[in-house]
């Protein structure tokens, strides 16, 4: 008899969409994914507010209680699994509740926390990303193709980062780990993806430099 248990993500009840208003809040560390997501949430009828930590995260909601909330789960102060948690028990409740990841393995771990849904990174055209959140925002449409990417200043903001974390005064190799894989997954890059993996720093690095170098000066 097979005795493994399958993770259902639960229904959610009818929400009845803006007209105006209403809030998204993005929890992500990385700016270059959140300057994408930015883009497929142009056009809807919200607001984006975005935290890059569980800290920002907390003042966030002690305040307002967001109508949505994509949390991405390797935040550089702890996990977003914990914010999860506090807002699925909190009310009033914030009507959806999307964990994000690079990791798809981490799915049911984001279920088991209270998440609505999961969503996985990359996004690709944002058609799963308008589907979750078409029922709470009007006009949200899946990214139209030849949309405007992310700016480079994003994503060099992003290698600066990773490169301090690797290599900084304050480097902190665990959490740069995670946030240079979960660059690799959104750019697409199998190279530094592969040296993620591997942990071999001098790699690595290399690679973030050489992508820097490649990118227009402005």
């Amino acid at each position: 008899m097979n005795t493994e248990s399958t993770t259902v993500a639960p229904q959610l009840a009818p929400v009845q969409p803006h007209q105006r208003g209403g809030t998204l809040l993005l929890v992500e560390d990385s700016r270059l994914t959140a300057d994408y997501i930015r883009l497929l949430f142009r056009g809807a009828a919200g607001r984006l507010r975005r935290a890059d930590c569980l800290l920002s995260a907390r003042r966030h909601i002690a305040l307002y209680t967001p109508d949505a909330a994509i949390i991405d789960l390797g935040l550089p102060d702890g996990s977003g699994l914990d914010l999860i948690s506090e807002m699925a028990r909190r009310l009033p409740r914030t009507k959806l509740i999307i964990a994000t990841s690079g990791d798809p393995d981490r799915e049911e771990d984001a279920l088991l926390a209270g998440a609505d849904r999961f969503l996985p990174k990359p996004f690709g055209t944002g058609a799963q990303f308008a589907q979750m959140l078409a029922p709470v925002f009007l006009g949200l449409r899946p990214a139209i193709k030849g949309a405007q990417p992310p700016t480079h200043a994003a994503l060099r903001d992003d290698l600066y980062l990773a490169l301090d974390l690797l290599n900084g005064v304050n480097a902190r190799p665990a959490y740069a780990g995670q946030f240079i894989a979960q660059l690799a997954c959104m750019t697409g890059d199998t190279a530094l993806e592969h040296a993620a993996q591997t942990g071999d720093r001098a790699e690595i690095t290399t690679l973030l430099r050489n992508r820097l170098r490649a990118l227009p000066l402005i």
